[in-house]
Protein backbone atom coordinates (compact mmCIF):
# COMPACT_ATOMS: atom_id res chain seq x y z
CA UNK A 1 0.00 0.00 0.00
CA UNK A 2 1.37 3.41 -0.94
CA UNK A 3 1.79 6.26 1.53
CA UNK A 4 -0.98 8.24 -0.21
CA UNK A 5 -3.35 5.28 -0.01
CA UNK A 6 -2.71 4.75 3.68
CA UNK A 7 -3.14 8.47 4.43
CA UNK A 8 -6.44 8.61 2.56
CA UNK A 9 -7.87 5.36 3.91
CA UNK A 10 -11.63 5.96 4.39
CA UNK A 11 -11.29 9.61 3.37
CA UNK A 12 -13.81 10.74 0.78
CA UNK A 13 -13.51 14.52 1.01
CA UNK A 14 -10.91 17.11 1.82
CA UNK A 15 -12.46 20.24 3.31
CA UNK A 16 -10.57 23.53 3.23
CA UNK A 17 -11.90 26.16 5.63
CA UNK A 18 -11.06 29.85 5.88
CA UNK A 19 -11.94 31.16 9.34
CA UNK A 20 -12.33 34.45 11.14
CA UNK A 21 -8.97 35.45 12.68
CA UNK A 22 -8.42 33.84 16.06
CA UNK A 23 -11.11 31.17 15.74
CA UNK A 24 -8.92 28.39 14.33
CA UNK A 25 -8.52 26.45 17.57
CA UNK A 26 -12.23 26.67 18.43
CA UNK A 27 -13.31 25.23 15.09
CA UNK A 28 -10.52 22.65 15.15
CA UNK A 29 -11.76 21.33 18.51
CA UNK A 30 -15.31 21.12 17.17
CA UNK A 31 -14.23 19.26 14.06
CA UNK A 32 -12.04 16.76 15.91
CA UNK A 33 -15.04 15.72 18.04
CA UNK A 34 -17.10 14.74 14.98
CA UNK A 35 -16.92 11.07 13.97
CA UNK A 36 -17.05 12.05 10.29
CA UNK A 37 -13.70 13.84 10.62
CA UNK A 38 -10.79 11.46 10.12
CA UNK A 39 -8.20 14.20 10.76
CA UNK A 40 -8.08 18.01 10.93
CA UNK A 41 -5.13 20.38 10.96
CA UNK A 42 -4.24 24.06 11.05
CA UNK A 43 -2.84 25.05 7.65
CA UNK A 44 -0.56 27.86 6.55
CA UNK A 45 -1.84 27.70 2.99
CA UNK A 46 -4.87 29.23 1.31
CA UNK A 47 -7.16 27.68 3.91
CA UNK A 48 -6.72 28.00 7.68
CA UNK A 49 -7.95 24.48 8.44
CA UNK A 50 -7.79 21.32 6.35
CA UNK A 51 -10.11 18.48 7.38
CA UNK A 52 -10.20 14.96 5.97
CA UNK A 53 -13.75 13.59 6.02
CA UNK A 54 -15.21 10.12 5.66
CA UNK A 55 -18.72 10.87 4.36
CA UNK A 56 -19.84 8.96 1.28
CA UNK A 57 -23.27 10.52 0.81
CA UNK A 58 -23.37 14.04 -0.71
CA UNK A 59 -26.53 15.00 1.17
CA UNK A 60 -24.89 14.00 4.46
CA UNK A 61 -21.78 15.93 3.43
CA UNK A 62 -23.78 19.10 2.80
CA UNK A 63 -25.57 18.67 6.13
CA UNK A 64 -22.26 18.12 7.94
CA UNK A 65 -20.67 21.27 6.49
CA UNK A 66 -23.77 23.35 7.27
CA UNK A 67 -24.18 22.05 10.84
CA UNK A 68 -20.57 21.63 11.95
CA UNK A 69 -18.75 24.37 10.07
CA UNK A 70 -21.01 27.13 8.79
CA UNK A 71 -23.25 27.34 11.86
CA UNK A 72 -20.25 27.85 14.16
CA UNK A 73 -19.81 31.29 12.59
CA UNK A 74 -16.05 30.68 12.66
CA UNK A 75 -15.90 29.90 8.95
CA UNK A 76 -15.94 32.56 6.24
CA UNK A 77 -15.39 30.22 3.26
CA UNK A 78 -15.14 26.50 2.56
CA UNK A 79 -13.98 24.39 -0.36
CA UNK A 80 -14.74 20.68 -0.60
CA UNK A 81 -12.64 18.38 -2.75
CA UNK A 82 -14.07 14.94 -3.44
CA UNK A 83 -11.50 12.15 -3.57
CA UNK A 84 -11.79 8.58 -4.69
CA UNK A 85 -9.73 5.90 -2.98
CA UNK A 86 -9.36 2.28 -3.83
CA UNK A 87 -6.67 1.88 -6.45
CA UNK A 88 -8.73 3.14 -9.38
CA UNK A 89 -8.04 6.26 -11.40
CA UNK A 90 -10.36 9.00 -12.59
CA UNK A 91 -10.70 9.18 -16.37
Amino acid sequence: MSLASSCLDNVHEILGIKVNPGSEQQLLRTLRKAPEVKAAYISLGEYDIIAFLGIEDLQKLNHFVAENVEETRCAVDTRTILVRNGGTHFR
